[in-house]
């Protein structure tokens, strides 16, 4: 607790898009730990802007969510959500094309029919994975209630007007081939963020 005080309490940052979408301040929000689970000890590590759950970590560093005392993993380390934000940063004008949930293959092996796309590592964990290519990014997370069991929330994001066309007929007919896959067209852009409400 003391050492991710240390390197990261204070630090505010807007997330863009997602599950946790707002700002963020990160810090140790009480020195009392709590046991998860038989082998999972957490401590509250972030206070959210919208969102309702906590957000803490694990003991190992693993960063999290929480409703009521368990841990649903989130990023690998503190470092890749500050990461996966600054991605979101960076597609600030882009178009959202669609929000899909179900198996992110699914998704990603339609797309690979008309881009080419790499997991930003840096970014990535288990549970949460960025994929970008030139104009075309996608990121995968869970849903925040971790339910449907199995199934991903899958944002698919697209630079230009000719990109979220194509990638919204491209989506629109895999989600007619595949049951398990819902595919929701959107219509607008990744927003620049309001100003920090954390003083």
């Amino acid at each position: 607790m003391l050492s991710l005080e240390r390197e990261y309490g204070g630090i505010s940052f807007p997330v863009q898009g997602g599950e946790l979408q707002g700002w963020i301040r990160l810090g140790v929000k009480t020195g009392k730990p709590w046991q998860a689970s038989a082998d999972e000890w957490v401590f509250a590590f972030a206070e959210p802007q919208f969102v309702q759950c906590g957000l803490v970590c694990r003991r190992d560093g693993y960063f999290g969510v929480s409703w009521s005392g368990e841990f649903l993993p989130w990023h690998a380390d503190v470092d890749r959500l500050i990461e996966s934000s600054a991605i979101w940063a960076g597609l600030i004008g882009w178009r959202w094309s669609a929000l899909c949930d179900g198996d992110p293959r699914d998704v990603l092996g339609a797309l690979s029919k008309i881009t080419d796309l790499s997991e930003e590592q840096f970014a990535s964990s288990h549970e949460t994975c960025w994929w970008l290519g030139e104009d075309i990014a996608v990121y995968i997370e869970p849903h925040l209630t971790y339910l449907p069991e199995g199934s991903l929330r899958i944002h698919v994001i697209s630079r230009g007007e000719e990109a979220d066309q194509e990638v919204k007929r491209i989506l629109e007919a895999r989600g007619k081939e595949i049951t398990d896959l819902l595919v929701r067209l959107e219509v607008a852009v990744v927003e620049t963020p309001e100003e920090c409400p954390f003083s």
